[in-house]
């Protein structure tokens, strides 16, 4: 029989994307008429970071097709590249407001957190009874304790009635 063995995970690579990487060395160059795809990745290998031409090529058309990036001159990832500064202004914008709608989620959640342990906290405080010091409020607690649940009798099981046994063989008469 053959036996399976469990894929490990792969896990998503720490730092910037190929995408963003790209979009920083095209500002970084700030050509008027528009940075070479091979500009790029001298630029990218500059700032000490080591991405795969295939990878950048990869980033330059994703990035024309989502429209951060303009394509002046050739297609695919030949020709010349420039920023599409309303478009990606309006990326910017809209990752900001996730990043914050995340941090309100994070700050209701903690929020809630709070509430639930200061109500937790009142609860035990009550069924200990009021302040210290106040001997008629705690007595009035432990009265109300022993009202509220009054304890159950348990009653024995009687055992079950045994059944009778059938006769495996009858004999039949004629």
């Amino acid at each position: 029989m053959a036996t399976q063995t469990k894929k490990a995970k792969k896990s998503k690579p720490t730092g910037p994307t190929t995408l963003d990487l790209v979009v920083k060395a095209i500002a970084a160059l700030n050509d008027t008429k528009g940075s070479s795809g091979v500009a790029i990745k001298k630029q990218i290998k500059a700032t000490g970071v080591e991405r795969s031409s295939v990878f950048v090529n990869k980033a330059l058309k994703r990035g024309v097709a989502t429209g951060v990036l303009k394509q002046v001159k050739g297609t695919g990832a030949s020709g010349t590249f420039k920023l599409d500064t309303a478009k990606a202004k309006k990326a910017e914008q809209e990752k900001a407001k996730k990043q914050k709608a995340v941090q309100r989620k994070k700050d209701l959640l903690e929020k809630q957190k709070k509430k639930r342990a200061e109500a937790k906290a009142k609860k035990d405080a009550k069924k200990e009874g009021c302040k210290e010091g106040q001997e008629t409020c705690s007595k009035k607690a432990v009265k109300k304790k022993s009202a509220a649940k009054p304890k159950k009798a348990v009653k024995p099981k009687k055992p079950a009635a045994k059944k009778p046994t059938k006769k495996l063989h009858q004999r039949r008469r004629l």
